[in-house]
């Protein structure tokens, strides 16, 4: 038995049982299968498994791993929600379903809250507000939100951590590893999308989305960025009721932008709005290089059509300015149809494998694109033309920096918001001037001068620099320290296969070992007899025999004899 299994078997198994339970529950019977997980549940499990695969024909597999994960609670939740960020390893249409993930789960009591408040101030809660709400304004997985009311008569919003959610999401995480290795191993097709490094960059997420002194610190940076323009408000942060699990922020009045009835019963122009959302985006994006990276419903208010409200900072992106220069060149090249530009683009950032056919890939670059950036607006989809970008460059080994997929998302779920409100809405145009304007800003005479001073500098540093690395190389030469350092590819399977081969052939000789070793006791007539059989004769024989059985089920289960 490996050590991750042994580590699962004592302390994660339960919670491990009741995923498998869960995705049985919702059809993924033949997934499971391949993994070596069904025998983790019962044969009844496992016959309603195969029923309700029958049962769920009706749902599309995208809508039942959404439903999955909404069941499996906060840490598949956030899961699902990084995956929506990533279009790059996975089918569009799970891509699409996962960004409808609702983090909206039951609230905990208000007991618990205040021993969350009382935990972080370290005394009684009274001491530190006038009055909490009992009832929360929202529950999500990770936190929820009460009105409340400070010592000296503020009235502000109280974000508190869900307790023991840090518990549960590092059992869940640890669980997540293990079946990234058993997907690495019995489903080589997913090594391509790097499900160890998946879990990785999900644990590194959702633990700085749990630090909400990290959420205030981007808050205040948003609040800065917007300072003196109306079009966008940004709740005050209030650090001296701030700490590491409680966030207590300006309260905010508004109407959620996908609330259109509303909206219009308000006598707010919704197309403005729509307009608006995409003028503060792009905002973000080419003049702040800082963008809010959760545009769901729930996190935009519409305080009036010239003004909107940005609620929830825990997932940020941020663009370098090299990045954001390719970002504006990437926009500009599909609205002019230069495809050969962009493959020359990528080119010199370096995303593109040094092997690939330029000639083949921009003729499937322009055979993808073309068909998005023509046609009447209500037709033209910039979500589906990142898709059919992503698909592409996936399928060419294109590596994506990690905030542009981000942005990718954050577009797809503008797209929806844009739609709700204005049908005929074409981002595509909208994003023009903002990409035009990055460019004509680079070409700025103090910014060609600024560039130029930087790569000067930076030639400098490396000509003055370079004699010291080389004395340092030169020396490790001389006195026989230079190591050279392999990383084996591939080796782990084998590894593993030899270290099961091994355990077989122990079992084997121990076999082999009793049989003999009976055969003598029973030759000789040693030790107690029954019936005048020798008793450890007959135990060693019988002991044998299941091993056999045993070890011979195991190489059938395997499938490798």
């Amino acid at each position: 038995m490996s050590p991750i299994r042994l580590h699962l078997a004592y302390k994660n198994i339960k919670r491990l049982r009741d995923i498998v339970s869960v995705l049985i529950k919702h059809g993924f019977y033949p997934l499971l299968e391949k993994l070596h997980l069904t025998p983790l549940v019962s044969v009844s499990q496992r016959l309603a498994g195969k029923k309700a695969m029958k049962e769920k024909e009706a749902l599309s597999p995208p809508v039942r791993l959404r439903l999955a994960f909404e069941e499996l609670g906060p840490t598949f939740i956030k899961l699902g929600q990084i995956l929506s960020t990533r279009p790059d390893i996975g089918p569009e249409e799970y891509i699409t379903e996962l960004l409808k993930l609702q983090d909206e789960v039951s609230q905990f009591p208000f007991e618990e809250v205040v021993k969350v408040i009382e935990r972080e101030f370290k005394r009684p809660w009274r001491e530190v507000f006038r009055e909490v709400e009992k009832t929360p304004v929202a529950a999500a997985s990770i936190a929820q939100v009460h009105r409340a009311v400070t010592r000296d008569g503020t009235e502000v919003m109280l974000k508190v951590q869900r307790p023991g959610i840090e518990e549960i999401i590092e059992t869940d995480t640890s669980i997540l590893r293990y079946l990234a290795r058993l997907m690495i191993r019995y489903l080589p097709e997913t090594r391509a999308h790097d499900p160890m490094g998946t879990v990785d960059e999900f644990s590194r997420t959702i633990k700085k989305e749990m630090d909400f002194t990290l959420e205030a610190s981007y808050m205040e940076r948003f609040r800065v960025n917007f300072a003196g323009d109306r079009r966008v408000r940004i709740p005050k942060v209030y650090w001296d009721y701030t700490r590491k699990r409680i966030l207590t922020m300006e309260r905010m009045k508004g109407i959620k932008i996908d609330d259109v009835e509303r909206l219009r019963e308000n006598a707010i122009d919704t197309e403005k709005v729509a307009h608006l959302i995409v003028e503060v985006f792009f905002t973000q994006v080419f003049d702040h290089s800082l963008f809010h990276g959760d545009l769901h419903p729930g996190n935009i208010l519409v305080a009036d059509e010239d003004t909107l409200v940005f609620l929830d900072f825990g997932i940020v992106g941020r663009l370098d300015e090299e990045l954001k220069r390719h970002l504006a060149d990437i926009f500009l090249g599909v609205l002019r149809e230069d495809f050969e530009g962009l493959t020359r683009l990528y080119l010199q950032m370096g995303i593109l494998p040094e092997d690939i056919d330029e000639a083949a890939f921009a003729r499937e670059y322009w055979d993808v694109m073309v068909r998005y950036v023509h046609g009447p607006a209500s037709r033209v989809s910039i979500g589906d033309l990142l898709m059919g970008h992503i698909r592409l460059i996936t399928r060419y080994a294109v590596k994506i920096p990690k905030d542009l997929l981000l942005f990718s998302k954050c577009i797809l779920e503008l797209e929806g918001l844009v739609r709700t409100l204005d049908p005929e809405a074409n981002i595509i145009e909208e994003c023009r001037p903002y990409a035009a304007k990055a460019v004509r800003e680079r070409m700025r005479p103090s910014t060609i001068v600024s560039e130029g001073l930087s790569t000067v500098s930076d030639y400098s540093n490396f000509v003055n620099t370079l004699p010291g690395y080389a004395r340092r190389i030169m020396k490790k030469v001389m006195t026989d320290n230079l190591s050279v350092d392999f990383v084996h590819r591939g080796l782990e399977d084998l590894l593993g296969e030899i270290d099961r081969s091994s355990n077989r052939l122990t079992f084997g000789i121990i076999m082999a070992a009793m049989v003999i070793g009976s055969s003598l006791i029973l030759a000789t007539g040693a030790g107690p007899t029954v019936n005048g059989y020798p008793v450890l004769g007959i135990i060693g024989f019988v002991l044998a025999g299941l091993l056999g059985l045993w070890l011979s089920f195991q190489i059938l289960r395997s499938g490798k004899y």
